[in-house]
């Protein structure tokens, strides 16, 4: 397995994106040869929560690329390549955020 992406980025107020992209040999596990990962953080309550991840790991024994929402058990499978999805693990926690942002009614979130 060759790394060829590893970063932690702030892209906003209290907002991170860490992308992990990797090269491994082509497998039933992995048929494009690319295992990847990538994590929406948002800071709440001093902490740095995960709101949305997706990845193409392993889960549960089945392999496919999958998202794990905040404080969900289950995980939804989607067929989505790497680019594809970045850009819906910004969409869906900018959703989740809204929410969050809402409940906490104001208090103060320092980064």
């Amino acid at each position: 397995m060759k790394e060829v992406i590893n970063e932690k980025k702030e892209i906003g107020y209290c907002r991170k994106l860490v992308r992990k992209l990797y090269k491994v040999e082509k497998s039933k596990e992995y048929p494009g040869e690319l295992k990847f990962c990538i994590q929406y953080l948002y800071y709440q309550d001093n902490k740095w929560l995960e709101i949305v991840r997706i990845d193409n790991y392993l889960h549960q024994n089945k392999s496919g690329t999958h998202i794990h929402f905040f404080n969900k058990k289950k995980v939804k499978w989607m067929e989505l390549n790497f680019k594809e999805a970045e850009k819906e693990v910004i969409r869906l926690a900018e959703k989740i955020i809204v929410f969050l942002e809402g409940e906490q009614n104001g208090k103060n979130n320092d980064c």
